[in-house]
């Protein structure tokens, strides 16, 4: 289970849904700078330079709108795996069909999504925790303070290779986009 909603400094408890929770957030018809920050956990400069170089519209009267929030949520949940221009490429491709509040329906079906998919998914699926437990069972037999500390090494680096064969997947599907 994801404790905050990605992107954001916001504990996920959201009981009615994110939809809900994004139109409480904005029914005083947006949120200043102050607030974006305080709701990211971003600096000033990171949004301002984001809006100065276009990835996200300028605020209307000061005030960002739900859609330029979710933009900057995304950019800043994306930060790490992507480069900005491709973050906003993606939202661009939705938007192009669906016009505006295409960040708003990402976002939203995203956290959606999160919260449908099992916590640990990948885990699950796979027993990876299981398996490495055997492969160091077969190594090191009767659960030694070594064999822990090799199942953790080992689960670090297992983690490293898939998050590296799953960053090459979402790249080619990311350059397949239209």
């Amino acid at each position: 289970m994801i404790r905050f909603l990605p992107g954001t400094t916001v504990e996920m408890n959201i009981d009615h849904g994110i939809q809900d929770f994004l139109n409480s957030l904005f029914a005083a018809n947006g949120l200043v700078l102050s607030q974006v920050l305080q709701l990211t956990g971003l600096s000033a400069h990171t949004v301002q330079n984001w809006v100065k170089r276009k990835f996200v519209p300028p605020p209307v009267n000061k005030k960002y709108d739900c859609d330029q929030f979710c933009t900057i949520v995304m950019i800043n949940m994306m930060n790490d795996i992507f480069q900005i221009d491709q973050v906003t490429r993606m939202i661009r491709y939705v938007e192009t069909l669906c016009g505006k509040g295409a960040s708003t329906l990402i976002y939203t079906c995203f956290v959606e999504l999160l919260r449908q998919v099992p916590g640990d998914a990948i885990r699950e699926a796979t027993g990876v925790d299981d398996i490495i437990a055997r492969v160091v069972g077969e190594k090191m037999p009767g659960g030694t303070q070594a064999g822990e500390r090799l199942k953790k090494v080992l689960k670090i680096i297992l983690l490293t290779h898939l998050s590296a064969q799953i960053k090459a997947e979402a790249n080619q599907l990311l350059n397949a986009l239209e």
